[in-house]
């Protein structure tokens, strides 16, 4: 990420509530934003060359496709290759984990343990580990 610009991140969630609430922390704490409600319409963005530094995704997304497909998608076309994909979701079991990991996320966060700006504060502290 060139350092004359915003970390953009890419913010995918059927949670239209929650989807606001994250973007304004996001764009507070000096990140671009750009938020989609379902899965088609994220991978257009991604495949007509959108580059975010950050894909912030949920996996549960009764009204459209999963967020698996999503990030099995994502890995399959090589699309957002650099960039850090971190999967939200209601449970942290085991197996969706591990599921998350095999098809190509770089972290899980469980919603209900983490308030929208500690959601922040741990994609920011990813980011420069990540750069390190």
């Amino acid at each position: 990420m060139p350092n004359d610009r915003k970390a953009r991140v890419l913010l995918l969630d059927d949670e239209k509530f929650l989807v606001e609430i994250y973007k304004i922390k996001f764009e507070k704490s000096g990140y671009e934003v750009s938020t989609y409600y379902d899965v088609d319409d994220a991978l257009k963005a991604l495949r007509k060359g959108y580059e975010p530094d950050v894909i912030l995704f949920d996996v549960t997304m009764p009204d459209s496709r999963s967020g698996y497909e999503f990030i099995e998608t994502v890995q399959k076309e090589k699309l957002a290759k650099h960039c850090l994909k971190v999967a939200l979701t209601n449970e942290g079991q085991d197996g969706e984990i591990a599921r998350l990991v095999e098809l190509g996320a770089d972290a899980h966060l469980l919603k209900t343990n983490f308030i929208p700006s500690e959601i922040v504060t741990t994609v920011t502290e990813m980011l420069k580990t990540r750069k390190r």
